[in-house]
């Protein structure tokens, strides 16, 4: 048996729009095996144990299995393969859920089958099946990475980040999809706007790596994207700005959204009770979570029992 554990990850990070990932200590959990079935079976559960039921044209576990099986067809036999998933955040959150089952699922089948693939090689097969490379460079490697897509090859810098640096993750209960967060942003940006964005991600850029907590403040505010994407849900919306300026931390849209991602080098009681208080305000349903940021990436053991 081959047992996976995957990073959430956080993309963007408000001006870094499809250039920034970070991963996170949460995981989704995967279990890989041969077993006695007669067909592929793929079961999927939350942390309260519940099933979880996936569309079969979004299951992106089995379209990452279907796209191996064409791409190492002499080797993989899904016959009698059984998959077990937990989920311990919730999907279409914007913590790179998509990404997430991706890099598992050829990971897991990777040492499965023993196909023995390289690092580029997994990374360029999970952006075939993800389309861009913020979210699957973090999952599998884990840290904060700067990653971008040119002449049809990818490239990526990864940064080990601080162990001081904590993130609070306000995950409301309603989901907003990565494609319907997608046509909200203009096709044309004006210039004025791109440099304001240059300059933010490189303050961005800059905290990170020196565990500044201020200059992630100083350049949190995002012209391209982030707006567009709140308006996807007025409360959010709402909340998004009432919290931007009743905390110290710097906030950013995880993603696409829903998740709101905190950052602070102190602990985060007094801004829980600001959250608690502003949420109840705008009725707004919602986990709490508390991470780290992972310097390590995804996890792969394999059990011999």
């Amino acid at each position: 048996m081959i047992k996976v554990k995957a990073p959430a990850t956080s993309a963007n990070l408000g001006p870094g729009y499809d250039s920034f990932g970070l991963a996170l200590n949460l995981f989704n959990e995967y279990q890989f095996k041969r077993a006695n079935n007669l067909k592929l079976k793929i079961e999927i559960k939350d942390n309260q144990h519940s099933f979880v039921n996936i569309k079969k044209e979004d299951n992106l576990i089995l379209k990452t299995i279907e796209y191996m099986k064409q791409k190492h067809i002499d080797k993989i036999k899904t016959d009698n393969l059984e998959i077990k998933v937990k989920l311990n955040y919730p999907i279409n959150r914007g913590l790179g859920s998509s990404a997430n089952a991706i890099i598992a699922v050829i990971c897991g089948l990777n040492e499965l089958y023993t196909l023995n693939l390289s690092t580029d090689h997994i990374l360029n097969y999970a952006l075939k099946l993800e389309g861009h490379p913020d979210n699957i460079v973090p999952t599998l490697l884990g840290g904060f990475s700067i990653n971008k897509i040119e002449d049809h090859s990818l490239s990526y810098e990864i940064f080990k980040l601080s162990p001081e640096i904590n993130a609070l993750l306000f995950i409301p209960e309603f989901p907003i999809k990565t494609a319907e967060a997608r046509r909200v942003i203009e096709d044309k940006i004006s210039i004025n706007k791109v440099i304001k964005n240059i300059a933010n991600a490189s303050l961005i850029t800059a905290g990170l790596i020196k565990n500044d907590i201020n200059l992630l403040k100083k350049g949190s505010k995002d012209y391209i994207h982030q707006d567009k994407r709140l308006r996807l849900n007025d409360n959010l919306n709402i909340f998004f700005k009432k919290m931007s300026i009743s905390t110290e931390c710097p906030i950013f849209l995880s993603g696409s959204g829903s998740t709101i991602i905190f950052f602070s080098n102190k602990k985060f009681s007094l801004t829980k009770k600001i959250i608690k208080n502003t949420a109840e305000q705008f009725n707004i349903s919602y986990d709490i979570k508390e991470s780290k940021i992972n310097n390590e990436g995804i996890i792969i053991n394999r059990d011999r029992k």
